[in-house]
């Protein structure tokens, strides 16, 4: 008898929270590009903004795949912040 593990779908939503909407529009608009990459089979990615909050929902295939692309938009996030902050000196 052969046995098969089917992997469970997993997702998960984290909001980031920045001082103002100008700095939360600057990111949502550099992270924007990387929502619109053609869905693969492991993984998509959405991403919304109300005012200075950002919402990332991804939904993948597994565990290892949903951590990589939480720390490849995580990683994204914080470059293109910290890209605003060094813009406002």
């Amino acid at each position: 008898m052969n046995s098969v593990v089917k992997a469970k779908r997993t997702s998960a939503r984290i909001e980031l929270a920045f001082k103002g909407a100008r700095e939360a529009s600057a990111v949502y608009l550099s992270l924007k590009p990387e929502e619109r990459v053609p869905a693969s089979t492991r993984c998509r990615a959405s991403l919304k903004r109300r005012k200075n909050v950002l919402c990332l929902e991804i939904d993948a295939k597994d565990t290892a795949t949903l951590r990589a692309a939480l720390n490849s938009f995580l990683r994204w996030a914080i470059v293109a912040r910290d890209m605003v902050e060094r813009g406002k000196r």
